[in-house]
C-alpha cells in the first residue's frame, strides 16, 4: 500500500510535479535546494518512483528527466491538476485489496475527513449490492470515497447512489465521448451491457449518519468479463487512460455532491432521469420476498422508483432488485 506521512506524501507530489512539468533535465542540486532536503532523501524518492514503474533518466551533471509514467492511480498522479476542493485531497492506494469499501469503512471509523479516497488496481473480493461479488480484474477503476453528510437521512441514501452514477456517466462522456446510461438504482450501462456500478453504504446510529462510503467500479480496459458486462475499451476498440477517467470521476462526484448539499437535488434527479434507459420498459422487481411487475415511468423527489402495475396501481419502490427488463 502507498500511504506515507502527510509530509512525505506532499513531497512525492511536489517532486513528481516538478519532473512532469520540466522540459529538460533537473539537477540534483536544484531539486534538493528547492525542497530543502538532502540529496540522499531526494535519491530515495526518485528510487521510489522507479520502483513504481516510472522511467526516469539520470545523467551525471545533468540530473533527472521523467520519460514515461505508468497508467496507475498513484496519489501524486491523481492529485496532479485535479482541481477539487476536498475530494481526493487525501488518497490511499493499493495494488490489490480485498475491497475498497471495506478499507474505507475502517478509515471512516478511525475518523478520516470527508473526501478521502481509496484506489486499487484490483479487488480480490469486490462488493456489489445485495451481498453480490463484484468482478474486479486489472484494467478497471476501483475506488471508494468517504462523505460525512449532515443534510441527508438514512432513508435518503438512494439519492447519493443516483447522483454518483450520474457523475460517473458525465465523467465517461467527457473523457471518452461515449454516452453511457444509468439503471436504477446504481448501475451504469452501454447498450444492454453493464460497464459499472455504485455501492453506497452508511455507517449510522439510529437515524444519524456518521459517514457514507461510496464505492465505484468502472470497466475501462478490462479484458475478461462476464457476458452480461462490457468495458469502455471493448466499445471503442481502443484503450483509455484510467488516470484521466479517475480524475474526472472525482471532479464530477464532488460537483454533484456539492449541488446535493446545496439543496439542488431536484435538478440532479431530473438529469439522472434523462440518462436512464428504463422508462417505458416493463420491469420485474424483487422486494424482499416478493416480486412486483409493471412499467417504469420515473423516480420521485426522493429517488424512489415509480412502477405502474397493469391494474393502474403505482408502486413507489424504496429499495429493490431489478431482476428482469422487458
Amino acid at each position: 500500500m502507498i500511504f506515507l506521512s502527510k509530509e512525505s506524501e506532499d513531497l512525492d507530489f511536489k517532486i513528481f510535479k516538478e519532473l512532469k512539468e520540466a522540459s529538460d533535465y533537473l539537477s540534483l542540486q536544484y531539486l534538493s535546494d528547492k525542497f530543502k532536503i538532502s540529496r540522499q532523501i531526494l535519491r530515495d524518492h526518485i528510487k521510489n518512483f522507479k520502483k513504481h514503474s516510472y522511467k526516469i533518466d539520470a545523467i551525471s551533471h545533468l540530473g533527472y528527466k521523467l520519460k514515461e509514467s505508468p497508467d496507475k492511480s498513484y496519489p501524486w498522479e491523481i492529485k496532479y491538476n485535479l482541481g477539487t476542493k476536498f475530494v481526493g485531497q487525501s488518497i490511499y492506494f493499493k495494488e490489490s485489496v480485498s475491497s475498497t469499501q471495506n478499507f474505507i469503512r475502517h478509515l471512516g471509523e478511525e475518523g478520516v475527513g470527508p473526501g478521502t479516497v481509496v484506489l486499487a488496481e484490483k479487488q480480490l473480493k469486490g462488493k456489489g449490492r445485495m451481498g453480490r461479488d463484484w468482478v474486479s480484474p486489472l484494467g478497471g477503476i476501483y475506488l471508494s470515497c468517504l462523505f460525512r453528510p449532515q443534510f441527508i437521512l438514512v432513508n435518503e441514501i438512494c439519492q447519493i447512489a443516483l447522483v454518483m452514477s450520474l457523475a460517473c456517466v458525465k465523467a465517461i462522456k467527457k473523457q471518452t465521448g461515449i454516452a453511457a446510461a444509468v439503471k436504477w438504482p446504481n448501475d451504469i450501462y452501454i447498450g444492454n451491457k453493464k460497464i459499472g456500478g455504485i455501492l453506497c453504504e452508511a455507517n449510522s446510529k439510529a437515524d444519524k449518519i456518521s459517514f457514507i462510503s461510496v464505492g465505484i467500479g468502472i470497466n475501462v480496459n478490462t479484458k475478461k468479463l462476464p457476458s452480461v458486462a462490457t468495458s469502455l475499451a471493448s466499445v471503442a476498440k481502443r484503450n483509455f487512460s484510467k488516470k484521466s477517467i479517475t480524475k474526472e470521476i472525482l471532479r464530477q462526484i464532488e460537483a454533484c455532491y456539492l449541488k446535493l448539499e446545496a439543496g439542488k437535488n431536484k435538478d440532479l434527479l431530473e438529469s439522472w432521469q434523462e440518462h436512464c434507459f428504463l422508462w417505458g420498459r416493463r420491469l420485474r422487481v424483487k422486494i424482499l420476498n416478493k416480486v412486483v411487475e409493471g412499467e417504469a415511468f420515473g423516480i420521485d423527489e426522493h429517488g424512489y422508483l415509480l412502477l405502474r402495475r397493469d391494474t393502474g396501481l403505482i408502486d413507489k419502490i424504496v429499495s429493490g432488485d431489478i431482476i428482469k427488463v422487458c
